[in-house]
């Protein structure tokens, strides 16, 4: 009895150190990059070694794995950092000015606001998620990201309560952060885009296997 503990002790120890370790990684390639340049890449190799640990490579050599990708997919990967910087600006400059207006017309595109930032996170979440899962142009990114962020409420709802629950930690633990944030997250973003793929392959089999019958 002793012992089992003892090992689950260990595994949680075990994975702790791994989650702190890939944060470290992503605040210090992120910094590699000046920031700006680092972000994304950093962001796609941090998804990609949280992919593997979800499909049951929890063994991968973690610097190994994040260096890679991060090397390989530098340039590219700054495509959707100029497209979601450019959207967040956009977004920023709308939440300036709906703040400081006034009247009832302005109450309805205020809600418009909040939906529209809601669905900025989960394509932002989803589009990273399915970067590292597959090789796909970036139009289908975007709009198999934008799809199931919205036929995927459930999903896309815990997407953002993770991320809620990422920013409340940071925020009342933040001597943490640099080891406990943006990986725990993206662990979290990884298990329900992992679920969401599983199913949307599930159905995308069942519909083949139809036409074939039906052929």
């Amino acid at each position: 009895m002793g012992n089992r503990y003892i090992g689950k002790l260990y595994t949680f120890c075990e994975w702790v150190m791994r989650i702190a370790y890939l944060n470290i990684l992503w605040f210090f390639f992120t910094l590699v990059g000046l920031v700006i340049l680092g972000i994304t890449p950093a962001t796609a190799a941090m998804f990609s070694v949280t992919r593997k640990w979800i499909t049951g490579e929890s063994d991968i050599s973690i610097f190994k794995t994040f260096w890679q990708v991060y090397r390989v997919e530098f340039w590219r990967s700054q495509v959707f950092g100029l497209i979601f910087l450019i959207t967040g600006l956009i977004l920023f400059v709308d939440y300036k000015f709906f703040t400081s207006s006034t009247g009832a017309s302005y109450i309805w595109l205020k809600y418009m606001f909040v939906i529209l930032v809601l669905v900025y996170l989960n394509l932002l979440f989803y589009t990273f998620s399915l970067f590292s899962h597959y090789k796909l142009s970036f139009k289908t990114y975007f709009k198999n990201g934008l799809l199931m962020s919205i036929f995927y409420p459930i999903h896309s709802f815990l997407m953002i309560a993770g991320c809620i629950f990422v920013i409340l930690f940071v925020i009342n633990f933040p001597g943490l952060s640099p080891f406990f944030s943006v990986s725990m997250l993206s662990l979290w973003i990884t298990v329900i885009t992992h679920s969401v793929f599983a199913k949307v392959e599930q159905r995308k089999r069942l519909s083949d296997e139809k036409n074939l019958v039906s052929e």
